[in-house]
């Protein structure tokens, strides 16, 4: 079974959480009585749209009853799809100028991305924030639907000049789209009742002119192991994950694998304390579970942890004396195995993107990064090269500031050491934030390791 995060994003009104929603009824995965609800609410007046986002609010726990009544998403919505040999989470992100924190927050844990773009609308400020998250995260940009498509009456001509459009702007950006798959869609269709099939979801009935694949189609050719290539296991740990005396079994991790596998007999090593330890904290794996939310029945136990499962590993024979969570000493932690264990970075070298218009990055400053479940204090120590959002050439020369929408690469330092990963290597566990306070306002890659070169 794969499993694959997938963001969903487009500017505001482009259709996101009613192409979601919408699917969500065509697949059958609400129940009767979600479904004469929704029927109601339309019979009540309620905007159709507005009714199919619901189904995609409804997996939040705040704030969905006034983004179901505004029509709008400003939090990140999950939806799972279990289809055939995988299941796809989908990630509702927001599409307003507004919420562009929550936007990028969501596209953090992406393994690859479907744009939204409206027939009628065309390509939007926001559409371009998401290319260039896209880039700065260095996320697979995998498939692109134009939606809305009965707006412009179902036009073949609209539909093929917008897709011509589309791939312009992704040249501009330096994103190849020789992969992506572009499929037209309209998931409802004004004076329709609600439940009648939208187009391109499972079918095309109006869009007779299109021979390519629907929304279910494209979902289904999407292949993990081509997303992210087999590498060398890497799983991330949260300190509070990690239990000492748990009866029957003893010393206990959760952790979320990112790459690779997890097996059984495995020897763990666990970073960055070992680097801050000088030497290798190392553990044995005795046994390996599936822990709540995943798609197995949780307490299970299981051959292997592959990535995306949420694992909870037994441990022994602990290197090192002492809590586990002392150890740990409040940091996130990577683990990979003694063969490959995790990279780790002091001073090293990143690709950002400042996008909060209120913002500026200069040298000698302080900010804190996160870097999967870590989060450590950093100095920009220099501006080595200077590139402006509208350009695709970096400027080599000095600089002392990098503002709102241009790019820096910089040297950094953080004050302890971090697992980090390179960009050309693991590009997943290489995308950092930067925040000032609770506020991510700028964000990128650590594109190289610099601490045995300085």
């Amino acid at each position: 079974m794969q499993d694959i995060n997938l963001a969903v994003c487009g500017h505001a009104g482009h259709g996101k959480s009613t192409l979601i929603g919408k699917a969500v009824t065509e697949f059958e995965m609400v129940t009767q009585k979600q479904l004469d609800l929704a029927r109601e609410a339309a019979k009540a007046g309620k905007d159709p749209s507005y009714v199919f986002a619901n189904l995609v609010f409804r997996s939040k726990k705040v704030k969905a009853a006034s983004e179901a009544a505004r029509g709008i998403t400003y939090q990140t919505a999950i939806i799972r799809f279990n289809l055939q040999d995988r299941r796809i989470t989908a990630i509702d992100t927001p599409g307003q100028a507004d919420y562009t924190n929550n936007l990028f927050l969501g596209m953090f844990q992406a393994d690859g991305a479907l744009l939204l773009v409206s027939a009628n609308n065309g390509i939007r400020p926001v559409t371009e924030q998401i290319l260039r998250i896209l880039v700065g995260f260095q996320i697979p940009l995998l498939g692109v639907s134009v939606t809305k498509m009965d707006r412009v009456d179902y036009s073949k001509d609209v539909y093929e000049v917008l897709v011509d459009d589309i791939r312009q702007k992704l040249d501009s950006f330096g994103i190849d789209h020789s992969k992506v798959v572009f499929f037209p869609t309209s998931a409802y269709e004004s004076g329709r009742d609600i439940m009648e099939a939208g187009e391109g979801l499972r079918q095309y009935r109006r869009i007779d002119w299109f021979k390519g694949p629907t929304f279910e189609d494209f979902m289904n050719t999407l292949d993990f192991e081509k997303i992210r290539p087999a590498t060398p296991m890497r799983a991330v740990v949260h300190p509070t994950d990690a239990y000492d005396n748990v009866p029957g079994i003893g010393k206990c991790i959760t952790a979320l694998v990112e790459t690779g596998s997890i097996t059984p007999g495995t020897k763990l090593v666990f970073e960055p304390v070992s680097r801050e330890m000088g030497k290798q904290v190392t553990a044995d794996v005795r046994s390996i579970e599936l822990t709540r939310g995943h798609i197995a029945t949780p307490g299970i136990p299981i051959p292997e942890g592959k990535p995306r499962q949420l694992v909870g590993v037994a441990l022994s024979r602990m290197s090192v004396d002492g809590g586990l969570r002392d150890i740990f000493k409040g940091r996130g932690i990577v683990i990979g195995t003694v063969e490959h264990p995790p990279n780790t970075a002091q001073t090293f070298i990143v690709e950002l993107t400042v996008f909060d218009s209120k913002i500026s990055v200069r040298v000698g400053e302080e900010w804190v990064m996160h870097a999967h479940l870590d989060h450590v204090t950093i100095t920009i120590e220099e501006i080595m090269a200077y590139r402006f959002q509208s350009e695709s050439e970096w400027m080599q020369g000095e600089y002392d500031t990098i503002s709102a929408g241009d790019w820096g690469r910089m040297r950094v330092t953080a004050h302890r050491p971090v697992a980090l990963e390179q960009a050309a290597d693991l590009p997943y566990l290489s995308r950092v934030v930067i925040r000032f306070g609770s506020k991510a306002v700028a964000f990128g890659r650590c594109v190289e390791i610099l601490d045995d070169k300085v």
